[in-house]
C-alpha cells in the first residue's frame, strides 16, 4: 500500500523539483553509461572496472531495478505504469547516484526491456550504451543451470516471457508444443535472440545515441577492454583495469540447480534452433 508520505514524495511536482536539484549536482557528469545485454554476460565485471577508476561510479541493478511488476506492465502494454515509475522514481535515483562523478555506469539488463526510451530522453547526449554480447550457447546454458528460464514464475520476473504479445520473435507455440524445441534450453536461446532483436531495433530508433559493441570474451583481451574505455572517454590506469578484469563476478554457483548441458549437445541444439529461425525468416 502506498502511504501518504510516498504519495507526496513521488508526486510529479515534487519529483520534478528534486530532479532539477540533482541535475545541477551532476553538472560535471560527462557520460551516463548503460548496458544493453541479456545478462549472464559480464555486466558486473564492467561495473568492477568502472569502480576502480577515479571519477567513475558503477552500481548493479540499483533501486528500482525495473523488473517484475515493471516488466510485466511493459509486456502487457501498460506504459503509463512504466513511465510513472521511471520519471517519478528511477530518474531521480539515477541523477542522485551520479552526483559528483564524471562517469556513471548502471549494470542492469532490464534497461532495454523496460526503460531505454525514457533514460535516453532523460540524459540526452550524455547517454551512452555498451552493447555487451556473450555467446548465445553460454547465456542459454547459464540460464538453464539456474532453472529460472523464461516461462517460469521466477524467470518471467527478470528475463522475458516468451508468451507475451510484444515479442519480436513470437514462437510461443513452438516453444510450448514442439517435441524438440519445448526443451527448456531453447527458452534460453530464444531469450538471447529476442534480446538481440530488441537491441537492433533500438539502435535504429535511437540513431543519435552511441552504441559501443563489446563481446564478453573481449575481457580476456586487455587492449580491447582499454579501447572500450577510451571510446567512452574515461581516463584510467591500465594496470588497475587489468587487476579488475582477472576477477569474475556474479557467477552465482550457489544458485545453479542443474548441470549445464554438455558443450557438444548445447552446440547441436543451438544449430538446430538457428536453422529453424532462419527458415522462419526471423533472423538473417
Amino acid at each position: 500500500m502506498i502511504t501518504l508520505l510516498q504519495n507526496i514524495k513521488y508526486h510529479p511536482a515534487v519529483s520534478d523539483q528534486v530532479r532539477r536539484y540533482y541535475r545541477f549536482r551532476c553538472r560535471n557528469l560527462k557520460k551516463m553509461v548503460f548496458v544493453a545485454t541479456t545478462g549472464r554476460s559480464g555486466t558486473m565485471t564492467l561495473g568492477d572496472i568502472f569502480n576502480a577508476i577515479p571519477g567513475c561510479k558503477a552500481e548493479h541493478e540499483p533501486y528500482p531495478a525495473m523488473f517484475d511488476d515493471v516488466l510485466t506492465a511493459k509486456s502487457l502494454g501498460n506504459e503509463d505504469y512504466v513511465r510513472n515509475i521511471y520519471w517519478r522514481i528511477k530518474s531521480i535515483n539515477l541523477w542522485r547516484a551520479a552526483s559528483g562523478y564524471e562517469f556513471y555506469f548502471e549494470s542492469n539488463h532490464m534497461f532495454v526491456k523496460t526503460y531505454i526510451e525514457y533514460a535516453t530522453q532523460d540524459f540526452g547526449e550524455r547517454a551512452l550504451i555498451i552493447h555487451l554480447v556473450r555467446d548465445p550457447v553460454k547465456v542459454a546454458n547459464s540460464i538453464y543451470a539456474l532453472q529460472d528460464f523464461p516461462g517460469t514464475v521466477e524467470g518471467n520476473k527478470w528475463w522475458l516471457d516468451y508468451r507475451t504479445a510484444d515479442n519480436l520473435l513470437a514462437i510461443a507455440d513452438i516453444l510450448d508444443a514442439d517435441e524438440e524445441f519445448r526443451h527448456p534450453f531453447y527458452k534460453g536461446l530464444w531469450y538471447w535472440y529476442e534480446m538481440e532483436a530488441r537491441i537492433a531495433s533500438w539502435k535504429q530508433k535511437l540513431p543519435q545515441v552511441t552504441f559501443l559493441r563489446f563481446r564478453t570474451e573481449d575481457f580476456n583481451d586487455h587492449e580491447k577492454t582499454c579501447t572500450l574505455l577510451r571510446d567512452i572517454g574515461v581516463d584510467f590506469d591500465p594496470d588497475r583495469v587489468a587487476a579488475r578484469i582477472s576477477t569474475k563476478s556474479n557467477t552465482r554457483p550457489d544458485q545453479k540447480i542443474a548441470e549445464p548441458l554438455p558443450a557438444s549437445e548445447a552446440a547441436e541444439r543451438h544449430q538446430r534452433f538457428r536453422e529453424f529461425l532462419l527458415a522462419r525468416g526471423l533472423i538473417a
